[in-house]
């Protein structure tokens, strides 16, 4: 009698631990690599690396799984290398900060400057020589980054930081507001050309986004 309550015991634990493998599970952290079928993610702590299989995964959330975004990954079974993937979300404001901004004066085209903003909190400036933008970072606030950089001129340097609030309007286009001035840059696709500086922007360009970065 003893044996076959000890058996059931046992039968009882084999089950639960069965429907838990079965239960989804979640795993958070940045991605690091990803193809048509596959998320790579590493943990936030950067302890360990995992590689998700999406083909079935929902990825209506996925924004393009670009490297670098944070992603939260939901799975079934164990966690391990080729675990099944149910659903895959990431950052929506790091899809959304990716890309090619630009300021454009009708009045002054040839201030006409941007900022490239890469993956992985990479960044860089266009067509300004003074105004250097080097790098970028997401803030807790859905819509809004920090942007960083170096602003060079009149005989020095200085770094400088630049909240900038990400907007969407009715026709899809995408704007991009620095925060406490009214400097706003448009998204533009990469397939659009950007004009060439002829020459370095000198201390006299760009003078409203670096009115802006000394502030």
């Amino acid at each position: 009698m003893k044996n076959k309550k000890l058996l059931w015991a046992v039968l009882a634990a084999l089950g639960l631990a069965a429907c838990g493998e079965r239960e989804p599970r979640t795993f958070t952290g940045f991605i690091t690599d990803a193809t048509m079928n596959t998320v790579t993610v590493q943990d936030q702590s950067a302890e360990s690396t995992y590689t998700f299989l999406t083909e079935e995964a929902d990825r209506s959330e996925a924004h393009g799984l670009l490297v670098g975004a944070p992603v939260v990954v939901d799975y079934k079974g164990r966690l391990e290398e080729g675990a099944e993937a149910i659903k895959v979300a990431t950052n929506p404001t790091y899809a959304e900060a990716v890309g090619r901004w630009m300021l454009y004066d009708p009045e002054n085209p040839e201030f006409t400057m941007g900022i490239d903003i890469r993956i992985e909190g990479e960044a860089a400036s266009i067509r300004s020589a003074t105004l250097v933008y080097t790098g970028w970072e997401l803030l807790d606030e859905a819509g809004k980054i920090l942007l960083k950089g170096q602003s060079i001129g009149n005989g020095g340097s200085f770094d400088f930081s630049q909240t900038g609030i990400i907007a969407k309007d009715a026709a899809g286009n995408y704007t991009l507001t620095i925060e406490g001035t009214k400097i706003v840059y448009d998204k533009v696709p990469e397939t659009d050309e950007v004009p060439e500086m002829e020459e370095p922007a000198g201390e006299d360009a760009a003078p409203e986004a670096e009115a802006a970065a000394e502030e």
